[in-house]
């Protein structure tokens, strides 16, 4: 759901969320249910983007390469913060947590507020272009993500306060050119094996509007957050980017895929 299709003036909850796999809107689902629903909002960086009226309100994202996702860092650069409001930010990662939520609560105390719980949970990863997670490994990931997720509900219930590691510039400006050195142009990499039938899937799930289907043929823009979605997403898995030919496709088996579809 696109946060600008509805309101969440009357939840005690909304989560804006940013996924390309399933991991963090499964999360946020799962935080949802235990507060008995809340506002799902995805996180797409435009004018106007209007402050939840909610009293707590979360932000949850995959970390890419120890840094934030940079659709994310634009999402809260721009978004109204308010005071008073109990917030919450959460960053699943594969085997390194980095140094993400702290960025969020350096962005959000420049805005006059603080961050009163940030954590990171551990899930499985689905950067194909860098590496391949076995079947069994993956289970046994999201079983302690499980657990994981029980005791994050449990701090949120209880109005809980984690603060982050210390923001450190060093650190961000490292993680930042760690990914753009390997990903800033991933919209190069793409490529397209015989077998696609133009379905489109791949159009829909880009969280950046960054795939158009020309002649039922994908085409990829320059605007790409290298978030693999088209290449795990896709029905006959002939999306590659590097390396990623011949490895096994991911996403949390609770998500499909119409769950990411944009809402224009």
């Amino acid at each position: 759901m696109d946060y600008k299709s509805k309101t969440a003036n009357d939840k005690e909850i909304s989560i804006y969320y940013f996924s390309a796999t399933g991991n963090s809107l499964k999360l946020s689902q799962d935080i949802a249910a235990a507060f008995g629903g809340a506002g799902l909002f995805r996180m797409t960086p435009s004018a106007g983007i209007t402050a939840s009226d909610s009293r707590i309100v979360g932000f949850i994202f995959p970390v890419y390469m120890g840094g934030l996702p940079g659709i994310v860092r634009r999402f809260l650069e721009s978004y109204p913060f308010r005071k008073g409001v109990y917030y919450f930010s959460i960053g699943t990662y594969y085997t390194y947590k980095g140094c993400a939520v702290s960025v969020v609560d350096k962005i959000m105390s420049g805005k006059g507020v603080r961050l009163d719980y940030g954590y990171n949970l551990p899930t499985v990863g689905n950067c194909l272009k860098e590496y391949e997670v076995s079947s069994v490994r993956r289970t046994k990931i999201l079983e302690r993500a499980e657990l994981y997720t029980s005791r994050i509900i449990d701090d949120l219930k209880k109005g809980k306060r984690k603060k982050p590691f210390p923001y450190c510039r060093l650190s961000d400006l490292l993680h930042k050119g760690l990914f753009n050195a390997f990903f800033s142009r991933s919209h190069l990499n793409f490529s397209l094996e015989n077998g696609c039938m133009g379905c489109g899937v791949c159009e829909r799930v880009c969280p950046v509007n960054n795939i158009t289907l020309k002649n039922g043929v994908p085409r990829w823009g320059t605007g790409c957050e290298a978030c693999h979605a088209c290449v795990h997403w896709c029905p006959r898995n002939v999306i590659q980017i590097g390396k990623s030919k011949g490895r096994l496709q991911y996403h949390h088996p609770a998500v499909k895929r119409t769950m990411l579809y944009r809402v224009e």
